[in-house]
């Protein structure tokens, strides 16, 4: 009688690779530091930016004078990403929902959630990477 032996080294190359559906490589993030060249674009024009710099940032003021948002619409919508999950409140949800609308109907622009949101996650890192402190994402964690 004549067994079959099965190349165990050559399946487990092959789980090693990420070849299987079930078994991955976790996916380590990098931290916030490492980010800025990813996600810091060059700024547009350049402006004194002196009063986020002495304290006196205002969250709701834009930082337009900051970005160039050509760059972050390719990060937006050309970036390989990675499946994530969201929750989303009903009331996040249809407000979302009536943005991607208003964008399409109105405007004639079309967008998703996914770009909503990963628009909003950059916008989030730049103003924590400029201000720190007077980050709008330390002032809620903070309250």
């Amino acid at each position: 009688m004549n067994k079959k032996s099965i190349n165990t080294h050559a399946i487990s190359n092959e789980l090693a690779g990420g070849a299987s559906l079930f078994f991955s490589k976790p996916v380590i993030p990098s931290p916030v530091s490492e980010l800025p060249n990813v996600i810091e674009p060059e700024p547009e024009n350049k402006k004194d930016t002196s009063s986020a710099a002495d304290g006196n940032h205002d969250v709701m003021k834009s930082s337009s004078d900051e970005v160039n948002y050509r760059k972050w619409k390719d990060i937006i919508e050309n970036t390989e990403t990675h499946n994530s999950s969201l929750r989303l409140s009903n009331e996040e949800n249809y407000a979302a929902e009536d943005l991607i609308n208003e964008l399409k109907r109105n405007l004639k622009i079309k967008s998703s959630l996914n770009e909503i949101v990963r628009l909003g996650l950059l916008h989030i890192i730049h103003d924590f990477n400029q201000n720190r402190e007077s980050s709008l994402i330390y002032k809620v964690k903070k309250s």
